[in-house]
């Protein structure tokens, strides 16, 4: 990658960081105060409403990149197409919300959704200003967006736990943190939307938000169906138990995958030598697996630290960790898949494979359940693993994408996840024999395991890739950064 595209990904990394890793600080604060029932009910409300924010950020403002030379008829017509569609959200959530809560027999989520709706207008006014600073690749802005909007929002919830408010506090949280990212990204950035609605445009950007906003409906909804189907199979607790445990997928995900899959778009689609494609992509993929392999293979061997953290009525959620971080060895290999094929203008082929994947997800999930949440950890991960061959297929509909390199450089990453667990077990198993506390171990043999990882990729697997990376790395830092984002008339490309 270029050096702006390095220094757009490290803010992202930042960015993606603060948006998690402090709301997981509050999390552990709030989770032990209100308990899993209370959590799980939260969760599933979370679940229903969280197709508005990819709807949101997603489809018709992503449309944005794919254009040449921006002007105001596109920029305006794109923020008064999202706003009239975060409007018609907040309105069937209005209508739905007593429904949902008596299909869950969770009366107390009907209040939760109606309030957790107005994300969605929030969310619009500043949809259009977060494409513009990523067409340019100046992402430091939306890092500082996402510090800001948690650290207050959280600030306000961990108050309100404290104070006895139970669920509400979550809610408080959510909207507080939205109406902090509003005005951050506000006065970050000085366009203003215009009276300005061109049918002609609006047209072209549902041509191709239909199938990009139908991918990414449903990619969400993937990712929203699995405690949506724990809930109609499982009781609150067990959603509570569940909603914890995919929390922490989903901040290793966040942290590992989605700087890069918000780089693959306007890096990729810049490219038009089908050999360069597939060689970026390959590299792309390589270098996530490469970080998210450890990382997830870590979540699951130290999973024990849980009722330690939460609280020992959070102890469900441990073997359901265990089982979902075997996905360390699967989910990178897909799920940059989307973005590459929309970065080739077809996103229909990113719709039909998100598609495939929420009914491989949705069956996995169904059948586990019938076994408690062990068996939904591992319904879980067989879906991500069945997902492998069928994105290799489809990138080949767009791209001469060879099989062999890739497959070559994940089995050089599985081969060194292999290692991490051998080297973990070797010092579980001996901190057992000495009389170590099993959370204690678990901690001290994951620290082993991720010394033995590195070793292994950067001496033996892939030499020199952790130097690379260091080095890749040190070169942001000392950099001075990219250029600030500019109003939509200077954003030609």
């Amino acid at each position: 990658m270029q050096d702006q595209a390095r220094k757009a990904h490290f803010w992202m990394v930042l960015d993606m960081f603060g948006g998690q890793v402090i709301p997981f600080a509050i999390f552990l604060v709030i989770a032990r105060i209100i308990g899993p029932q209370a959590y799980g009910t939260f969760a599933l409300a979370m679940a229903f409403v969280g197709l508005m924010s990819v709807v949101i950020y997603q489809g018709i403002a992503d449309a944005l990149i794919q254009v040449p030379e921006l002007d105001e008829r596109h920029v305006s017509t794109a923020f008064w197409m999202n706003l009239a569609l975060a409007s018609l959200i907040f309105l069937l959530v209005q209508a739905l919300a007593g429904w949902v809560a008596e299909l869950y027999h969770a009366p107390e989520m009907e209040p939760v959704l109606r309030w957790i709706a107005l994300l969605a207008p929030l969310q619009a006014l500043i949809s259009v200003q977060i494409i513009l600073f990523r067409r340019n690749l100046d992402t430091s802005v939306l890092a500082r967006r996402t510090f800001v909007g948690r650290s207050v929002g959280g600030g306000v919830g961990v108050a309100l736990a404290f104070a006895g408010a139970g669920i509400s506090s979550l809610v408080a949280l959510q909207l507080v943190q939205a109406a902090v990212s509003v005005l951050v990204l506000w006065r970050a950035d000085r366009w203003r939307p215009r009276p300005v609605f061109d049918l002609k445009e609006a047209r072209a950007f549902a041509r191709f938000g239909r199938h990009f906003m139908g991918a990414t409906v449903i990619t969400s909804l993937g990712t929203s169906a699995d405690s949506l189907l724990v809930g109609l199979f499982l009781d609150p607790v067990m959603v509570g138990y569940y909603a914890l445990a995919a929390r922490l997928i989903e901040m290793a995900r966040v942290l590992v995958l989605l700087p890069m899959r918000m780089l693959i778009m306007p890096v990729l689609s810049r490219l038009s030598d089908p050999k360069r494609f597939a060689a970026d992509y390959n590299e792309m993929a390589r270098s996530v697996l490469a970080v998210w392999m450890p990382l997830l293979l870590a979540l699951g061997t130290s999973a024990d630290v849980l009722p330690v953290l939460f609280g020992a009525k959070w102890e469900g959620s441990v073997v359901l960790l265990e089982a979902m971080s075997l996905a360390a060895f699967t989910l990178p290999l897909w799920a940059l898949a989307g973005d590459a094929l929309s970065a080739t203008d077809r996103p229909e082929l990113y719709l039909q494979l998100a598609a495939t994947q929420v009914a491989i997800l949705a069956a996995g999930i169904t059948a586990g359940a019938q076994f408690g949440l062990t068996g939904v950890g591992l319904g879980w991960s067989a879906a991500s693993a069945c997902m492998v061959p069928i994105a290799f297929l489809a990138l080949r509909k767009v791209c001469p994408m060879p099989w062999g390199p890739q497959l070559a450089s994940a089995l050089r990453v599985a081969a060194a996840g292999l290692g991490f667990l051998a080297g973990f077990l070797a010092a579980f198993h001996l901190l057992a024999v000495l009389g170590w506390p099993s959370w204690t171990r678990s901690l001290i043999a994951t620290g082993l395991g991720l010394v033995f990882y590195t070793a292994l990729v950067e001496f033996i697997f892939l030499p020199g890739h952790v130097t690379r990376g260091l080095r890749s790395l040190r070169a942001v830092l000392v950099s001075r950064g990219v250029p600030s984002n500019a109003a939509p008339s200077r954003t030609a490309a």
